[in-house]
């Protein structure tokens, strides 16, 4: 099961890992970089995996032509990865963040607006329901991986290069297939 889960993630990221969905950089860089990010923040090797496959929801309603699919990428991307890889094995503290990126996101908005946000970030922003009202706040600070998902939400901002950066896949397959088997 392992090694088809590292096979479906390359073959996804092969597919479509030149992609930008809107974004000044493609979805492979994009990845390495939020999970650079964490890795330089002494993260845990699960927030590195989940900063790495965070938006591969949206590979997968590529390869699926999932209706909702658009220049933007498809926009429950975050609800089609945590159910993907949680179906592949991959633990809560890897899919329950990427599960509420978004919801990250529109809590960020509402504390200090869409200025820091990609154009992209801040079209796909407006599609998933804007930035949150106080009730929705207060429900997702009572999440227990809230944390989590904030964390996942500043890697996935900063994940977005305007230069070159070594897109080999290699060693964060290495620590994906590590978190998947809990070595």
């Amino acid at each position: 099961m392992i090694d088809s889960a590292i096979t479906d993630i390359v073959h996804l990221f092969k597919q479509f890992g030149d992609k930008t969905y809107g974004e000044a950089c493609d979805q492979l860089t994009h990845a390495i970089s939020s999970a650079w990010h964490a890795q330089q923040q002494n993260a845990p090797q699960t927030m590195v995996c989940a900063a790495f496959l965070h938006d591969i929801g949206h590979f997968i309603a590529d390869k699926n032509q999932i209706a909702g699919l658009d220049q933007w990428g498809h926009i429950d991307h975050d609800i089609l990865a945590s159910d993907w890889l949680q179906q592949k094995g991959f633990a809560a503290s890897v899919y329950l963040p990427i599960r509420y990126h978004i919801e990250a996101k529109r809590y960020a908005a509402r504390r200090s607006g869409t200025d820091a946000l990609s154009n992209a970030s801040r079209q796909t922003l407006q599609q998933q329901g804007g930035p949150m009202t106080d009730s929705e706040a207060r429900d997702f600070e009572q999440l227990a991986c809230f944390s989590q998902a904030m964390e996942l939400r500043r890697y996935d901002d900063l994940g977005k290069p305007h230069q070159a950066i070594d897109t080999s896949l290699s060693p964060w397959l290495a620590i994906t297939k590590q978190v998947l088997t809990g070595n």
